[in-house]
Formats: structure tokens, sequence, C-alpha cells
């Protein structure tokens, strides 16, 4: 999903973008709200209005997604864990944690936090339609009345104890600190996910065949997505669970070739010309890393500026580099960035020195020695 979002920009050092089907869901709304809702609700608002009206709803309405999903951020920092992304697509949204919550109390809290957000949002919505009565256009308050009813609904339907919606969450996490099992906790929220997957199916069809309704369908869309999210989870969880547990120190390499962040462009592409790198840790003088470059970036400076041109000067620097202590776990590298092949290096540093690199390639190994579980089991043994 990642490669099909834009920027949004960022809230309080987390990343939020949303994914294209946001814009289908957008005009969907939008479109819904000023030629059924708004018209049904407000006899008489002339059409303009209407969908001025449903524009701006529309937009309330993602708004409160993010909301949503800002409060499972939130409370994820708060209970000790990075939360750096939120993506927003056509079925709600999504704050990706690098981590796993080390406890099931702090599960119980991340995942309720949603919930209790979209409680909060009705609240305020609903509380501003009865506000808004008599001192507003009646449109107004019927929008704000659908946005109140609209986000009770979808808190309603998120705490279904059913993985992967957070009712499915707080039910793991009720799980895991009944029977002291994490996995088993996971079964059981599986389980209650699959469950609810098969009613919405059944529901939905039973509906479509009674009364021709196309509402039907979509639950019957609705179950097949939990349906395939449900064995997705399932199948992804222990293997993240089991790269949360790896650190860079794990799958770094020692004392690499390094690049002089001093020397010239030229001077330094007369010796990487003998070496069997592509990408390089570029150290200042007084020996701390201060970046990475890769011939590939040193190809682009022009042939008559690299006798005049430092290293130092043309490396890609952190933060747009990832750099981190040794005992960072590598989900957090995967949370943050792509790295790309021949072009990126992580910067594994200790106390400010270099203690070692991780390349692309030392990742993809990494992930499948811990699908394999060889990983994991050298690292428990240390």
């Amino acid at each position: 999903m990642t490669h099909a979002t834009f920027p949004l920009g960022r809230i309080v050092g987390i990343r939020i973008g949303a994914h294209w089907s946001v814009l289908i869901i957008a005009v969907l709304l939008a479109y819904l709200l000023a030629t059924s809702v708004l018209p049904a609700g407000a006899p008489g608002t002339p059409p303009p209005l209407c969908w001025a009206v449903a524009t701006v709803c529309a937009v309330l309405f993602l708004a409160s997604l993010l909301a949503h999903e800002l409060c499972h951020a939130f409370t994820a920092r708060r209970c000790g864990l990075k939360a750096e992304r939120i993506t927003l697509w056509l079925l709600g949204g999504a704050a990706e944690l690098p981590e796993e919550p080390r406890t099931p109390r702090a599960a119980l809290l991340v995942a309720a936090a949603g919930p209790a957000a979209s409680v909060a949002v009705a609240g305020g919505f609903l509380g501003a339609a009865v506000l808004a009565t008599g001192a507003l256009p009646p449109v107004v308050v019927v929008a704000l009345t659908w946005l109140g009813w609209t986000n009770a609904v979808l808190a309603a339907f998120n705490l279904l104890p059913g993985t992967p919606l957070d009712g499915g969450r707080i039910a793991e996490a009720v799980a895991w600190k009944v029977t002291g099992d994490r996995a088993r906790a996971r079964r059981i929220a599986g389980r209650g996910g699959q469950l609810l997957a098969a009613a919405l199916v059944g529901t939905g069809v039973w509906i479509f065949l009674t009364t021709g309704s196309f509402e039907g369908l979509w639950l019957v869309a609705i179950g097949w997505f939990l349906t395939f999210a449900v064995r997705n989870e399932l199948v992804a969880a222990p293997l993240r669970e089991a790269v949360s547990r790896i650190r860079l120190a794990d799958v770094m390499r020692p004392s690499p070739v390094t690049a002089p962040g001093w020397y010239t462009v030229q001077g330094f592409l007369d010796l990487a010309a003998e070496l069997p790198v592509r990408t390089f840790p570029v150290m200042s003088f007084d020996g701390r890393p201060v970046g990475v470059v890769s011939l590939g970036r040193l190809a682009r400076v022009p042939e008559t500026a690299r006798t005049s041109t430092r290293l130092e000067s043309v490396c890609t620097k952190p933060p747009a580099c990832f750099a981190g202590p040794p005992e960072t776990p590598v989900t957090e590298v995967l949370g943050r960035t792509a790295l790309r092949p021949g072009q990126d290096l992580v910067l594994v540093v200790d106390h400010g020195a270099l203690a070692g690199v991780v390349a692309p390639a030392d990742l993809a190994r990494a992930l499948e020695l811990a699908e394999l579980g060889v990983l994991v089991r050298r690292r428990a043994e240390l």
C-alpha cells in the first residue's frame, strides 16, 4: 500500500499519508450526501449549498478517521512504542507501529484508544448538531448529525471482537492477560474474526436475496475483506513478532569499508574502482559517521566539479539516511524507510563511533532467517 500513497504532512512527528482509494471514498461520500442524505433531511435546500456542505462533511469524516488513528499512535507512544506513520485508505486507516506492544496492558490501551476517540468525536458532532439547531441552516444540522451517528456506528463496528478490528485487538489483549500466552490469544482473536467475517457474508447474502438491496453486497464485500485480513494477520503476526526481537547488532556488517569525508569525489573514485562495494559510510576527519554515499550518487556530480567537491558535502546525511544504536529493532528501520540496493545503508552508531552498517540485502536475509526461525533462536542462545 505504501507505494500507492501520497503524503499529507506530519502531526507531532508522525507522517500522514493517504492511499489513492481515499479520493474514491471522498467523492462517493460527497455524492451520497449531496444527492440523498442532505436533500432528504433538509428539503428545499439549494443543490449548490448541498454540494458545498457535503464536500466539507466528507473532509470532516476523513479527519475523524485520522483522529481515530492518531489516538492509536499517541497511546502507543505513551506505552513506550514508536509510531511514525499513519495511512488513510478506502476502508479506514492504519497506524503503523514498528514494534508489537510488550504487555497485555499496553496492547489493550493502544487498541481501545481508537474506538474511544470515535465515541468522543461522535459525541462532539451530535452535541454540535444540538447547539446548531435553530442557529444554522437545517442542512448543516443534518450534516453534523450524520457525522455524529456515522462515527458512533464505526466505533461500535470497530469494537466487534474479531481480528483485525480494534475489538479483536482488545479481545487478544484480554486473552493474553488471562492465558499468559500471546500466540494462543492471537489465535482466539483470529477465530473471532473468522466467525465475524462469515456472519457478515451470510447476512449480506440474505439481505440481497430477500430484499434485492445492494447494502447486502456491501456487507459481503466487508466480510470478504475481513476474511483475507484475518488470514494475513494469522500468517504475518508470528513473523512480525519474531522480527521485532531482532536488533541491528544481529544483522550488521562490522568494520565496513568507509569513505573519508574530506576526500574529493575524484580522489575517492580513484580508490573506489578497486573496491568490491557500491555504497559507503562517510566518516569525518575525527572518525564520526556523517552519512552515506553511493557510486551512483558520485556519478551525478559533474566531472568539472569532482576535483573540488568533498564527499562530506554530497553524501546523504541523517535523517535522510537511517542511523541508530546497535540495540535498535530491525522493525524500526523497516517501518521508516524503503532501502534501495546499491544506494542506501543503515549506519549502526555506538556512542558516536561507527559499529557497522546494514545493507538492504542484510535486512532481506534477516527476514528470511526469521521466517525460518534461525536468527531468533540464535539470539535467544546468546
